[in-house]
């Protein structure tokens, strides 16, 4: 597993993205109402005049873990060329794995909805999240929405 990861802990869980997606972290006070939003869709924001629109990772990830309520926040943003989503992610902690702590080291397990794996020491396993899985359902989502149904 190459490069570096942004690792995201929600609740005793921890998730990992490739850094090299991430277009940004932005604080938040709240993320805006999307109208019409349902599931884990939250809302919009604007990165450097782009919309982006929100996803709440932990509904998706780690939906036993309480909700914070409403207040200051963090969405982390990746993109791929033609593509971005954020994910929200509250006051979770951010920390990183380094390429070097990863170099050993290759996904096992069995892919989930939104994961592909996990990574990191068997006894504190880090699973990798499909961020690609992830953005296609807020489509199918949001494409659903606008017909109606």
């Amino acid at each position: 597993m190459n490069g570096d990861k942004l690792v995201i802990a929600l609740g005793a869980a921890r998730y990992a993205l490739d850094t090299s997606v991430v277009a940004g972290i932005v604080a938040v006070d709240r993320v805006p109402f999307l109208p019409g939003q349902s599931g884990f869709v939250k809302g919009i924001i604007s990165l450097r005049n782009e919309p982006v629109t929100v996803i709440d990772l932990k509904k998706v990830l780690a939906p036993e873990v309480p909700d914070e309520g409403a207040g200051p926040g963090k969405v982390i943003v990746v993109r791929d060329k033609k593509r971005l989503i954020g994910l929200g992610i509250g006051s979770a902690t951010v920390s990183f794995m380094w390429d070097e702590e990863l170099k050993d080291s290759s996904p096992v397990g069995e892919a989930g909805r939104f994961t592909s794996g996990t990574i990191g020491p068997e006894n504190d396993p880090v699973l990798i999240i499909d961020w690609t899985a992830l953005f296609a359902e807020t489509a199918r989502i949001l494409s659903t929405e606008k017909k109606g149904g």
